[in-house]
């Protein structure tokens, strides 16, 4: 008798199973995850949606339930903050903006104020969230002096939505005048940023 072959090709069978796990870990967290944004970004940025889906945009919303900018700024999270911000979130609520703020306490998976640490655990989410709320307070009242290093993170934030925005508007049906216009709208855009360049390099 011949030997039976799986001719199902590894990339697709990889997919699925992290389209399983995603769902298992949506399902058991009910927030995204740290496991749920790191699908993501395999997702994405070794192409396995391919198997499925012509575009990244494509398979978003009809296998993830996402827009292609909500799975976008996910993976973002992920690569700006590591799994913390995630384990945060399942705990309190807390936006990237406060996160980024009291980032400094948190490190080794706790919490750290008036010289506690607290364990980012489910059992210690009353805790979690009552020192999300101290240190929050805390930079609050602190005085704002952004230094050099966060003006250059904050500028890069922005220009990754203004990417994002761009790619997604691009992965639109767009008609050919269209695309005439968005190469118009970005060519003075590129020669900014080349300009800026030279004059960064020297």
């Amino acid at each position: 008798m011949d030997e039976v072959t799986n001719t199902k090709p590894a990339g697709d069978f990889e997919l699925g199973i992290l389209l399983g796990t995603r769902k298992a870990f949506a399902a058991v967290a009910g927030r995204c995850s740290a496991a749920d944004a790191e699908c993501l970004r395999r997702l994405r940025d070794q192409k396995l949606y391919l198997g499925r889906a012509a575009t990244w945009a494509e398979f978003c919303p009809r296998f993830l339930g996402l827009s292609k900018t909500q799975a976008n700024v996910i993976i973002r999270h992920l690569e700006e903050f590591g799994p913390d911000y995630f384990e945060v979130a399942q705990l309190t609520r807390i936006t990237p903006e406060q996160f980024r703020a009291i980032a400094p306490a948190i490190r080794d998976k706790n919490i750290h104020v008036n010289g506690e640490a607290i364990a980012l655990l489910p059992e210690n989410s009353e805790q979690v969230t009552a020192a999300v709320a101290e240190l929050r307070q805390a930079t609050a009242t602190a005085p704002a002096s952004p230094s050099t290093r966060d003006r250059m993170a904050a500028l890069g934030r922005r220009f990754e939505q203004l990417a994002a925005d761009f790619e997604e508007f691009a992965d639109g049906p767009l008609s050919l005048a269209e695309k005439s216009q968005l190469g118009a709208a970005l060519s003075p855009i590129i020669l900014r940023l080349e300009c800026l360049h030279r004059a960064f390099s020297h």
